[in-house]
């Protein structure tokens, strides 16, 4: 079959890194035949590397989905504040849409994207790469045999890096709500979605607990200034030292993420002066953030089913885990050794699954997911997307009621919480 045709919306880390090197590397999946990105030296630079004509390439999304070609599928790889709009546009005009999660910064704008999919018949595919990765497919085929029983009670962490949590949700482009969803759905909203997964049911009830407990301004040293450059008296010490962290690499390994997003030059002088007047040269006592660094979601499940989640951002390193328990067995893994342990009830030793995969990629998720989104544009199959904008609508509410009863402190009652968004959505 012919390459998927694609035009790509954002040329960011995901746009330009993932997506956008995906089809380098796999032509005859998929090619990008147009971009729109709102940065000179991101555009320019995607440009040459998918040798685009000055015609398809554009500083705003909309001309270029006007002018796509009636086939083409559209990548949308936005900022969290623009993934609604361009991906309404581009399913209204005709085209499939792969949409970064999250979908919408409010609940009632993720139902509108949904109900705008299925209005025009189009695939839209979220962003969750962790269903395509060979760790959690084998956690759901074990689930599938049987062998756990009825599920009871499901625990899932995720335990965001002290560094991952500084630069994206502290200093970053995730730090506060006028930019991007609460860290439960920018960070975490993967890790709901397999929640809803693994049960294949509805939330009845949603309960967290949490909030921004560290990064705060009162918790700053003593004559700690604004930037991490100008003098700070604890520097040496400080495992937030901007310095160390984005000047320490060298220009080689600075080409990658997380320093590509402090500066697209990758020459120590050019991180240099990026620290000095951008946002990831700040303290992380001195930040415009407010979205929590630790939270805990309990939840309970049509049909009894409950299951906790954790996230927090002040571990020593990456790791997402797991603890499944059924009327027969449990399960227990580790996402990032690849590791999975099946124990049952009344029989002795336990049964070992190891996967490899690399952090780079999510563990195969990006690939798996671009595999998937070609192979299902290609058939014209919207009813085969695993993800699609309907199945990642629950998680989604889900993060949202999270983060309501976070603030209220009162646990949020899923049914009539879906009425009220779509109400909301009604009277807009």
């Amino acid at each position: 079959m012919d390459a998927v045709e694609a035009v790509l919306i954002g040329a960011g880390n995901r746009g330009r890194f993932v997506f956008g090197a995906w089809a380098l590397s796999h032509p005859e999946r998929l090619r990008i035949v147009g971009l729109a990105e709102p940065d000179a030296e991101r555009r320019e630079a995607a440009a040459r590397e998918h040798e685009l004509a000055p015609e398809r390439v554009h500083a705003d999304w909309r001309p270029l989905v006007d002018a796509a070609p009636k086939d083409a599928a559209v990548i949308v790889a936005t900022g969290d504040t623009l993934h609604a709009e361009p991906a309404i546009a581009a399913m209204e005009a005709g085209h499939h849409v792969l949409l970064e999660k999250p979908i919408a910064l409010a609940p009632e704008t993720c139902m509108q994207v949904v109900d705008a999919a299925e209005r025009a018949g189009r695939i839209l595919q979220i962003g969750h790469v962790l269903r395509y990765t060979p760790f959690y497919q084998r956690v759901a085929s074990i689930l599938e045999s049987g062998v756990l029983g009825d599920l009871v009670n499901l625990d899932l962490k995720e335990h965001v890096a002290y560094w991952h949590m500084t630069h994206s949700f502290v200093r970053g482009k995730f730090r506060n709500r006028a930019i991007a969803a609460p860290l439960i759905l920018a960070k975490a909203c993967h890790d709901l979605d397999l929640l809803c997964w693994f049960t294949d049911s509805l939330a009845a009830r949603v309960a967290s607990f949490g909030g921004r407990l560290h990064f705060r301004s009162e918790n700053a040293p003593t004559g700690a200034p604004e930037r991490c450059h100008e003098g700070c008296p604890i520097g040496e010490d400080c495992p937030h030292d901007a310095g160390r962290f984005y000047l320490g690499p060298d220009d080689r390994l600075a080409r990658s993420w997380p320093w590509s997003d402090v500066s697209l030059d990758p020459s120590q002088e050019a991180r240099r002066r990026a620290l000095a007047r951008g946002p990831y040269g700040r303290c992380v006592y001195r930040c415009d953030n407010d979205v929590a660094d630790h939270q805990v979601t309990v939840l309970e499940f049509e049909g009894g089913v409950t299951a906790t989640f954790t996230v927090h951002g002040l571990a020593s390193e990456e790791r997402r885990t797991l603890r499944i328990t059924g009327t027969r067995g449990e399960l227990r893994g580790v996402l990032h050794t690849g590791e999975i342990e099946v124990t049952r009830h009344g029989v002795f030793g336990v049964e070992r699954h190891e996967l490899g995969g690399s952090p780079l990629g999510h563990f195969g998720g990006d690939p798996g997911l671009l595999e998937h989104f070609t192979e299902v544009v290609r058939q014209g199959r919207p009813e085969r997307v695993r993800a699609s904008g309907r199945t990642a609508l629950e998680s989604h509410l889900i993060g949202f009621a999270a983060e309501a009863a976070r603030e209220s402190g009162c646990a949020v009652e899923m049914e009539a919480y879906r009425r009220e968004v779509a109400a909301r959505l009604q009277q807009t």
